[in-house]
Order: structure tokens, then C-alpha cells, then sequence
């Protein structure tokens, strides 16, 4: 089974679908109708990092998020979260808008909230999209229209206005989402905990290999480490990101230590030494087997290419 894709940034998520650069790390609008000039049509199973919600006015073929189709050419609301498995084949005349953003960009609404508490249709994999009276769609559109405007013509205090529509709007949507749940009861206290830990581990990992740290017995390149700094059993840990990224928590270490190194190789004049020492490895041989184990070439000739 081919590995799934996964996209950790914006300009990832943007190149992966074959659609032009966001203008912004943190957020991006768009209307279904400029994306369907070069978007793929087809894609296969994926996750990627961000919150989005979406109008879908019109459109053919189908939209799988979570466990829920968008199918067929019903109007809906629908939404994506972080390490939710998405994948579509849609027929290319699909209308309506999006909005894609960060955790960052969620707390320049409130520092302190959490999105998913705030606005739970966000968590389940079962939440079906809502559907949209035309009264709903020209309320909606209205709100997605002045986004949109706004990420456009990048007027004075553009950013600052653009946060608090789409707080406005994430509040509209959970108006109508508490309408069209209301009696069904879905538990989502697991997936909220689970995505809180695997962004706890990430945010760990980050700080963990700041090349100021220094560490005598475990090392910052061991899944232990994490799992003692989390008080929780390196078993657990591995299990619960494996289920919400779809990799074994190895992995997104390795990964880091990975995009770091390039990083260092490419932007640094630090020898390779002096590169595997700001990566705690105490032997630079460890760090150069790594590096052409993951990457087919030695740290020397990745710097020279």
C-alpha cells in the first residue's frame, strides 16, 4: 500500500493539489471556481495540518472527509481538521468557497481558547456535512465574499479584519451545526486528547533539538525521552500517533531531525561535525549513516549538490 500523503504546510497542501502558492504561511481563501482550472481532480488518500471550512454551492463527483461523502450536487457546509484522511474525484465545475488556516492562526481570534471546544464539528470523523437552504448560501456567501475581498485586495488592517470574519463565521456554522446535531451524540473527548498529545510531541520535538540543550543519558533522538517528558508509556505514545498521523512517532523525530540537518547544510557554514554535534549526536559517523540511510548521499555530497 503506497504511503500517505501528508502535507505540513500551506505551500505544501497548495503544490500538492496543483493550485498557485497561499499568500500567507498561516491562511488562505479561495473559490472552487479558480482552483478547478488546475487542480487535480483526482486525489488519493491524504492528511494535512489545518482547520478548513467550506461552501459548497454546486459540483459534481464526490469529496470524502473524514468518514462522511460530499457527493453529488447537494449544497453543503463541510469541514476538515487536522490529520483528518481527505481524498476526492470531483468533476471540474464545482462552485463555492474555502477557507484553510492554522492553530496559529486561530489564536490571534482568542490566545487562550482551544478551536475544538469552542467549535466541536471540527473533531468527529462522523459529523455529516450540514446541508444549506438557499437562505443558508446567501448567508454564507456573504461572509465567504468578504474574506475573500479582503485576502484579495490586501487593504489597511486587511489581516486583523479577515480574523474576526472568520470567527464570525466559524460562529455561524455552529449555530447551524447545533441545529442539525441537536440529539445526536457523538464522542469526540478521544480525538480532542489524541491530536492535544501528538501537538504536544511535535512541539517537543521542536524544542528538544535546540542546539543550546545538552543531555547525558537519553537523547532527544529516542521515542523514551518524549514519552517520560508526557508521563506516558513509549507504547501509548507510538500507538496514538500512528493513529492520528499516520506515522510511528520515529518517524516524525527522524523527520525533524531530517529537515533540520538540510537546513543546516544548505543555510550554515558549520561543518558536518559541528552539524551532527547541534543535532545531539555524539559520534558525527552516527549522523552521516543517518543522513545517507534516509537520503541516498552523504551529508558532504547533499552540500555540494
Amino acid at each position: 500500500m503506497p504511503e500517505l500523503l501528508h502535507f505540513s504546510t500551506l505551500v505544501e497542501y497548495c503544490h500538492g493539489v496543483n493550485i498557485s502558492p497561499p499568500k500567507s504561511d498561516l491562511y488562505d481563501i479561495r473559490t472552487f471556481e479558480e482552483n478547478m482550472v488546475s487542480v487535480r481532480h483526482q486525489m488519493p488518500h491524504f492528511k494535512h495540518e489545518f482547520y478548513a471550512i467550506a461552501l459548497k454551492i454546486d459540483g459534481g463527483g464526490f469529496a470524502t472527509t473524514g468518514n462522511y461523502d460530499t457527493k453529488d450536487r447537494l449544497a453543503t457546509i463541510f469541514f476538515n481538521s487536522p490529520y483528518q484522511i481527505i481524498h476526492w474525484d470531483i468533476v471540474p465545475d464545482w462552485k463555492g468557497y474555502y477557507v484553510i488556516f492554522s492553530e496559529d492562526f486561530f489564536r490571534r481570534l482568542k490566545p487562550d481558547a482551544k478551536i475544538t471546544r469552542q467549535f466541536p464539528f471540527f473533531l468527529s470523523d462522523y459529523t455529516i456535512p450540514l446541508t444549506v437552504t438557499p437562505d443558508d448560501i446567501s448567508i454564507f456567501e456573504r461572509v465567504f465574499e468578504h474574506i475573500y475581498r479582503e485576502h484579495q485586495t490586501g487593504g489597511k488592517l486587511h489581516q486583523e479584519i479577515i480574523v474576526d470574519l472568520v470567527h464570525i463565521l466559524l460562529l455561524k456554522t455552529k449555530r447551524l451545526y447545533d441545529e442539525q446535531q441537536a440529539g445526536v451524540e457523538i464522542s469526540t473527548h478521544q480525538r480532542d486528547g489524541d491530536i492535544n498529545l501528538v501537538s504536544r510531541f511535535k512541539s517537543l520535538i521542536e524544542t528538544s533539538f535546540y542546539s543550546n540543550q545538552y543531555y547525558e543519558d537519553q537523547t532527544p533522538h529516542q521515542v523514551q525521552f518524549y514519552a517520560e517528558k508526557l508521563a506516558i508509556h513509549p507504547n501509548h505514545l507510538n500507538a496514538v500517533v500512528k493513529r492520528i498521523s499516520g506515522k510511528s512517532a520515529l518517524e516524525l523525530i527522524q523527520q525533524h531531525v531530517l529537515s533540520s540537518a538540510k537546513s543546516k547544510l544548505r543555510n550554515t557554514g558549520l561543518s558536518i561535525k559541528e552539524v551532527a554535534f547541534q543535532l545531539h549526536y555524539q559520534y558525527p559517523n552516527h549522523f552521516s549513516s543517518f543522513f545517507k540511510k534516509k537520503t541516498g548521499m552523504s551529508p558532504g555530497d547533499f552540500r555540494s549538490k
